[in-house]
């Protein structure tokens, strides 16, 4: 087991390292300016790197990655803020409200929403949800009147954060579920005899026993919306646009590029090094961005458990 586990550990480094020496030149090429927005849109940047500049025709490594880490921190938290309540409130039904009956057929669908691969959930976007979003909430005059500076569709912010949501939503009520059935069964009669009806207990005795595992399933949630490439590809329209908060709602109807999604659409030029250098300085930021995510989570779940461990 010691050697598994030490092998294991290996081949992730080696992975951290391969990511990190393959992506460096785009980081070393730009200096700060990579986190930047630059002249020059996103797309375009990338389409020198393969293709080579237009002026001098050499494969460019300048980037400046500043849409495309924009369009995953509004996918991501959007998705975040949207599904956690509903999340939240579907697994207190589950675990401590539903009849047995009813509980014993929502967990294996919930189930089955979180393991269903991505690429579904991106199919259903763009084919359900991206037409009725672009007939009943794009206005023609408005769209017409941004055609200059973006063409709107249904693809856009709002439909990424949909999207999102309905991924990650099921692996959080699964993991707040499970955690609630775990609740001491004492906690929860001591907490009736006193007095509290079914939902109050929930809320003063089981949540509150059960923080450390809100913040590991939000966390893992979070990792998997940051790293999602395939649905977001198809659902947020993939174009290394910076939406304009001064557009009002049609800020949410706008394209973005995510970073994962940039390396899916991307990933067939990995033979330029130049451009192999700057989709790989985006996995460099999601490797980084992930390990934060663990490390936070577990300290911030075993603070959690040292109070509830306290006050016990």
């Amino acid at each position: 087991m010691i050697a598994i586990s030490a092998f294991m550990l290996i081949v992730i480094g080696a992975i951290a390292i391969f990511v990190f020496y393959t992506g460096w030149p785009s980081f070393s090429a730009n200096g700060l300016s990579w986190f930047g927005t630059g002249d020059q849109p996103l797309d375009v940047q990338l389409g020198n790197s393969f293709l080579g500049d237009p002026e001098t025709g050499e494969p460019s490594t300048v980037l400046n990655a500043w849409p495309a880490i924009l369009g995953t921190l509004l996918t991501t938290g959007g998705a975040l803020l949207l599904s956690f309540p509903f999340a939240l409130l579907g697994a207190i039904f589950i675990a401590e409200l539903a009849p047995k009956r009813l509980a014993a057929i929502l967990d294996p669908i919930v189930t089955i929403l979180a393991a269903t691969p991505s690429v579904i959930y991106g199919l259903f976007a763009i084919l359900v949800l991206a037409p009725r979003i672009e007939r009943n909430l794009i206005p023609q005059e408005q769209a017409e009147q941004l055609s200059a500076v973006v063409t709107l569709t249904g693809a856009n912010v709002l439909l990424g954060i949909l999207v999102l949501s309905l991924m990650i939503a099921p692996l959080m009520i699964a993991i707040f579920a499970d955690a609630l059935r775990a609740v001491p069964i004492k906690w929860k009669e001591g907490a009736i005899a006193l007095g509290c009806d079914e939902w109050r207990m929930t809320r003063r005795v089981s949540l509150r026993a059960i923080r450390p595992a809100l913040v590991a399933g939000t966390t893992l949630a979070m990792g998997r919306a940051v790293g999602e490439a395939i649905a977001l590809s198809m659902a947020t329209g993939s174009i290394g646009f910076v939406p304009n908060p001064l557009d009002g709602y049609f800020f949410f109807l706008e394209p973005v590029r995510t970073m994962a999604s940039s390396i899916v659409d991307y990933s067939e030029g990995f033979e330029s090094p130049e451009l192999k250098a700057n989709l790989f300085a985006f996995g460099v930021i999601l490797l980084i961005t992930t390990a934060a995510l663990t490390i936070g989570a577990k300290i911030a779940s075993r603070s959690a458990e040292r109070r509830l461990g306290g006050g016990q």
